[in-house]
């Protein structure tokens, strides 16, 4: 797993201010489809053993002058894959988290822990040719856990926007498709997300993923990627009361390079940035920039 080395100093200034404040709680999916990673666009088959780490960096805010409240998140997540059959693969996920949050009273909090691990099922439901595949549809069914950790600054819980996850447990219902014609990979997935209430009061919005993304292999070794990633999500709620900066659409291109090394072990990098949003209320969303490396045994 990677960790995060980098630890700024927290701010005490208007503290006080902070704790007493309502949470405008971030958004809870990230956009876009990010299971890709550690499925791999590869063929599935039977015995394939998959390790996987992933580092992403994003940035959000909620409200506007000192109402403003701006997170940003580094994420390093865990995970593995084993496929039973060739048309049945399983695999978790479990993330470290750190969370900045500031507001513009200029207090801010930061908080560091395990977050919310994920659990997901794929199926292989239609497959074409007997020889060489080119195309592959199937299922996806999952559950997000609520096994963050629940972070304390001076003996109080650090807000649920700084905290590592929501501690909301969600299960999770998609399908995915994939078409291979080399030296093209085409690959379209969704996902929908119905959130339990998580702590603090806070009851995340449920939320639909997509990703649509297209790779074209230079060599052997090195591809390029380019795709879109999407995501609808419902306001979210604390103590009862329905945050109206939160919610809403989003729309985000992607874009980034992968290499194979050694025949078993996978590097992709990528940015993607936002090019519409139908958000609820003052809410932004920058760029994001994601590191993965998967490893076949």
């Amino acid at each position: 797993m990677f960790k995060i080395f980098l630890r700024p100093a927290l701010v005490a200034l208007g503290s006080g201010l902070l704790l007493a404040m309502p949470a405008q709680a971030c958004s809870t999916c990230k956009c876009g489809d990010y299971t890709i990673t550690l499925q791999g666009t590869e063929k599935p088959y039977a015995g394939r053993l998959r390790a996987a780490v992933t580092s992403l960096w994003r940035e959000e805010s909620q409200g506007s002058g000192l109402g403003e409240r701006r997170t940003e998140e580094w994420r390093s997540t865990l995970g593995a894959s084993y496929s039973l059959t060739d048309d049945l693969t399983l695999a978790a996920e479990l993330p470290w988290v750190r969370n900045r949050v500031s507001d513009g009273n200029l207090a801010s909090q930061t908080a560091e822990g395990i977050g919310d691990a994920d659990l997901t099922a794929w199926w292989v439901l239609y497959r074409s040719g007997e020889t060489v595949t080119q195309h592959l549809a199937g299922l996806r069914l999952g559950a997000r856990l609520p096994t963050s950790e629940q972070v304390r600054a001076n003996g109080r819980l650090v807000d649920i926007d700084a905290q590592p996850d929501a501690g909301a447990w969600a299960p999770t219902l998609g399908g995915w498709y994939r078409h291979y014609r080399f030296p093209w990979m085409l690959s379209v997935s969704g996902a929908y997300y119905a959130y339990q209430d998580g702590r603090q009061g806070f009851a995340p919005g449920d939320a639909w993923v997509a990703t649509l993304l297209t790779q074209y292999a230079v060599s052997q070794t090195w591809a390029l990627r380019a795709g879109i990633d999407g995501r609808y999500a419902g306001r979210n709620q604390f103590s009862g009361v329905t945050d109206p900066n939160s919610g809403g659409s989003l729309a985000a291109l992607q874009a980034g390079v992968a290499a194979r090394f050694f025949h078993e072990l996978v590097l992709s990098a990528g940015i993607q940035v936002p090019v519409w949003d139908g958000l609820n209320g003052e809410q932004a969303e920058q760029e994001s920039l994601r590191l993965a490396l998967a490893y076949d045994f």
